[in-house]
């Protein structure tokens, strides 16, 4: 000992630092061989003096006694010093810290007692008027070692004090010393003025007293010969009483010596009796703890495990027999022989139940998993999932037994788990299966009957298909005739494949076509048979809407809502296994290692941080571990899922907005409930599958637009792509209206309608028939009017802009169409205004030969009303034949700029007029209202 104390000290020297006390000590109690360490107790030499509690460890024996601060702690934070047992031979203690415990064992008990009672010194010593720590479990001899040596020192610095003060030659005089002193003064006043006289005075005094104090002594000699006498008597009955009590010694003597003998043999007794008294308490307890009895080994060894009450005795015992097992028995009664032969017992009874049990719940779970190994056949319209209500009720009685069996046998329970999400797995993955394969079913046979109830007239109108794709489509519905075991036949190898491989799905689209997704295909052709069709087919799909609403629901909400049953039913499976998991496997906070990464054992962070950071790290440990079994369980769910997502967008293109809308909610409802489970995760997954898929349609959408070219030799009024947008907005806002996802389809609605706004400007600059303008504004007036009905925030802009465009292009039309309706007199007027910019006054102007009154009048005749009016005749018609047919009212709009267009040049022939020819009378032949009544008759004459 101390030799690795002195090398410490050579530690704590060059810091400035004395070692006050040292203990070397392991980690925990056992006997193993383990690496020492050391607690130190040092000052520092500085004043005032603070003491520390250092943390030290030995480094490499092969690099030489070297020791290294592992960590350093103020005295002050010491709280609590728990020495374990007071009587017992543990040589455990715990040093409570503010923020920390450390907890050690020293080498033997009269080192860690000593060590003890040295920290107690010196907390008293060091600490002063703080707070000291609270010392339990801790023999009080040797704290009272350390309060008689506190009580020592102190009565030590007392008493050095009062030596001090009895070394003082101070002393204080008296009142009559003061008084005398005074008087003496009084009497003797030349003693300032002549010392000599007044020491001759006292000297005189002096004598005086002397001789009387002689005569009083020879006086009083009589008095001292009789009390000399008095003393010799007492000296005499001095001497009797010390014989008489040297008698009195010698007698007690013996007396001393044999009741010291009794006192001996008394001890000697109690302790015996104290000792025989605890042992058959302990040796009682022990029995009674590792006693087990009769009827539980019996259930262990051959309790029914599928009976109610078998179940319930089997966990009983389990229970006792881990409650014997778990005791704690002191290192010199478990070496007892009996004890060594129970334990064996107990190894053997936990053994054999663990293995009977695990045999037993596996042939359970096997047979679950093997019961709907053959699919049955259902309806179409059945979509609904088998319940496992059962299973679950009957199995949750064993939990007990499977945290026990987690206890005693970590390795057979997690080949338990592994066993049941095996054959659980096989179970709902059949069971999965065959549900997706009734919802594809149930969704290609309402497609073709789709088909069949409208026909190709009318659903090729609105969605774009050829004749020949529902001739196929029509031709293929034979197939779903028949009994409905037929069905099952022809089609298992086709339906299974579409849940397994794209190949069939494809297969099946080239066979049956599409219901909207060959939108584009069909398009192209359809348009090239000329393009003046647009009030027919908004009436061929207003008149299928209206049959749809009249008869059916639409295939965008049957599709909506079945896909919102297939996530009903598949949700509530996976969350009640969620929760029987969480109940039969007993997977909660308290089931899991308290120990956090990078921790250990004798430094647990007791503080409300610590403890909180402990409780989310259980959690979420326990959260990864029900995941992962949900996970290994149903291996399907996510790739089935994403199989039905790919099956509805080849069914229909369109079908990708209601996915992306339906699981974007179940999503946001799964992450409310528990951002980490086994749902959230997978729903997550699927609908990044879907907003893939909406993006891949997007951008498609957008292609088309950019592709679509303009058929040459072709008249045409609002383009195909035009009125595709508009169904898909109108689609689109039915499906996402108060959607969460509302912001993907605004970000597509501004890309769609840029490219839109680009298709337009480029098919009406390669137009040959049609004017560019007329292209523009009779297709921008349609988009503009769309967006106004639908009312879109995201599109604001952009509906300022289609806007913008549109005027800008009817006022080019009107521009270039109207261009000089009187040409000479509009020629005539222009050089007027030439000349009256060079400098030419307004009332000089008639004086010039070319601009004068009669050029002017002979100009005017040439332009009679019924010329102007047969020349509008003629621009209306143009109008007519540029404009798309029965587009009355975008006609009218045309006109009505025309009118004004007119007017205004009207008003500025007659501006120029009045001030360059005043007073001359002269006047157009006909008048804005004779213009007016003209526009106004031939728009009525056409309506006509």
């Amino acid at each position: 000992m101390a030799d690795y104390k002195s090398n410490l000290r050579e530690l704590f020297t060059p810091n400035n630092e004395r070692l006050l006390a040292a203990i070397q000590i392991t980690k925990g109690g056992s006997g193993k061989k383990k690496k020492l360490s050391y607690i130190c107790v040092s000052v520092t030499l500085t004043k005032p003096a603070s003491a520390m509690i250092s943390k030290i460890k030995k480094q490499d024996e092969r690099k030489g006694d070297q020791y290294k601060k592992q960590k350093v702690y103020d005295l002050k934070e010491l709280r609590q010093v728990n020495g374990k047992s007071t009587t017992g031979s543990s040589t455990e203690f715990d040093l409570v810290l503010e923020k920390t415990i450390i907890r050690a064992a020293a080498l033997t008990l009269t080192e860690k007692h000593t060590f003890l009672g040295q920290l107690h010194k010196i907390c008293n010593r060091y600490l002063g008027p703080t707070p000291q720590p609270e010392f339990l479990n801790i023999p009080t001899n040797y704290l009272e070692v350390a309060y008689s040596n506190m009580e020592h020192i102190r009565n030590s610095s007392n008493q050095g004090g009062h030596d001090e003060d009895k070394g003082g030659d101070y002393h204080a005089i008296t009142e009559q010393e003061e008084s005398d002193l005074d008087r003496m003064m009084k009497e003797c006043d030349f003693a300032i003025s002549d010392a000599e006289k007044f020491v001759s005075s006292l000297s005189k005094d002096l004598n005086v007293l002397d001789g009387q104090n002689i005569h009083s002594i020879m006086g009083s000699e009589s008095q001292v010969n009789s009390l000399m006498l008095l003393l010799d008597k007492a000296l005499g009955e001095v001497t009797s009483i010390e014989t008489q009590l040297d008698e009195y010694d010698l007698m007690m003597g013996g007396i001393a010596s044999q009741m010291g003998q009794m006192k001996n043999q008394e001890s000697f007794i109690q302790i015996t009796n104290t000792n025989h008294v605890r042992l058959l308490d302990e040796l009682d307890t022990v029995v009674m703890q590792l006693d087990l009895s009769k009827g539980h080994i019996k259930a262990l060894r051959e309790g029914d495990l599928s009976t109610d009450s078998g179940i319930e005795a089997c966990t009983s015992a389990a229970e006792a027999l881990q409650q014997a097992m778990e005791v704690e028995l002191p290192h010199g009664l478990s070496q007892l022989q009996a004890v060594v032969e129970q334990q064996k017992l107990f190894a053997e009874l936990r053994q054999r139940f663990a293995k009977r049990l695990f045999d037993f719940l596996g042939q359970v779970f096997l047979k679950q998993g093997n019961e709907n190994s053959i699919p049955t056949i259902k309806e179409p319209g059945d979509l609904k999932l088998p319940k496992h209500f059962n299973y679950h009720r009957n199995l949750l009685p064993y939990r007990h037994l499977l945290l026990w069996l987690k206890k005693a046998d970590k390795t057979k329970h997690t080949e338990l788990s592994t066993c049941y999400t095996k054959s659980l797995n096989r179970l709902y993955t059949n069971e999965i299966k065959d549900f997706m394969t009734n919802v594809k079913t149930s969704f290609m046979e309402q497609a073709i009957t789709d088909m069949e109830t409208y026909g190709s007239s009318s659903s090729s109108m609105m969605l774009g298909t050829q004749d020949k794709s529902s001739s196929k489509l029509r031709s293929a519905s034979k197939l779903f005739s028949g009994s409905r075991l037929s069905l099952n036949k022809r089609f298992s190898s086709s339906i299974k494949n579409l849940s397994g491989s794209q190949t069939s799905l494809k297969e099946k689209n080239k066979k049956f076509g599409s219901t909207q997704s060959l939108a584009f295909k069909g398009m192209g052709k359809k348009l090239k048979a000329g393009f003046k069709t647009k009030n027919n087919l908004r009436g061929s799909r207003e008149s299928l809407a209206s049959r749809i609403s009249e008869n059916e629901v639409p295939s965008y909400k049957r599709f909506s809502t079945t896909f919102r049953e297939v996530l009903a039913e598949l949700e509530p499976v996976c969350q009640e296994e969620e929760v029987f998991l969480v109940r039969f496997f007993n997977l909660n906070v308290d089931s899991v290692d308290t120990m956090m990464p990078g921790g250990s054992d004798d430094e647990l962070d007791d503080s409300p941080k610590g403890v909180e950071e402990r409780k989310k790290y259980q959690e979420a440990q326990v959260t990864k571990e029900i995941r992962l079994m949900m996970t290994e369980i149903f291996t399907v769910v996510e790739n089935e899922l994403a199989q039905l997502i790919l099956f509805g967008k080849e069914l229909d293109q369109y079908n990708t907005l209601n996915m992306l809308v339906v699981i974007g909610q179940r999503v946001d409802y799964a992450r409310q409930q528990s951002d980490g489970s086994f749902l959230a995760k997978v729903l997550g997954s699927s609908l990044v599958k879907v907003k893939t898929n909406f993006d891949d349609f997007s951008a498609r959408k957008i292609k088309d637009i950019d592709d679509w070219n303009l058929p040459k030799g072709k008249k045409c009024g609002v383009l195909p792509f035009v009125l595709d947008f508009e169904n898909f907005l109108e689609l689109s806002e039915n499906i996402f209206r108060d959607s969460s996802r509302r912001s993907h389809i605004d970000k597509a609605y501004k890309y769609m309608m840029q490219a839109v706004i680009r298709a337009i400007g480029r098919n009406a600059s390669e137009s040959q028939k049609t004017p560019a303008e007329v292209v523009e504004f009779q297709n921008y007036h349609h988009l503009n009017a769309c967006l106004a009905s639908f009312k879109i925030a995201a599109l604001d802009q952009e509906r300022k802009e289609v806007k913008n465009l549109y005027n800008d292009a009817v006022h080019r039309y009107v521009n270039s169409m109207m261009g000089r309706p009187m040409e000479k007199l509009s020629n005539f007027f222009e050089g007027v205004k030439m000349i009256m910019e060079g400098g030419v006054r307004a009332e000089e102007v008639g004086y010039q030969l070319k601009f004068s009154k009669q050029e002017l009048r002979r100009c005017i005749k040439e332009y009679s009303g019924k010329d102007i009016k047969k020349g509008l005749e003629s621009l209306y018609h143009k109008i007519e034949k540029h404009t798309a047919e029965n587009d009355n009212r975008l006609q009218q709009v045309v006109w009505q700029f025309m009118q004004e267009e007119f007017i205004s040049q009207y008003k500025h022939y007659e501006d120029l007029i009045t001030r360059c020819y005043p007073d001359s009378s002269i006047r157009l032949e006909f008048t804005i209202k004779d213009v007016l009544d003209y526009f106004t008759n031939i728009a009525m004459s056409q309506k006509a």
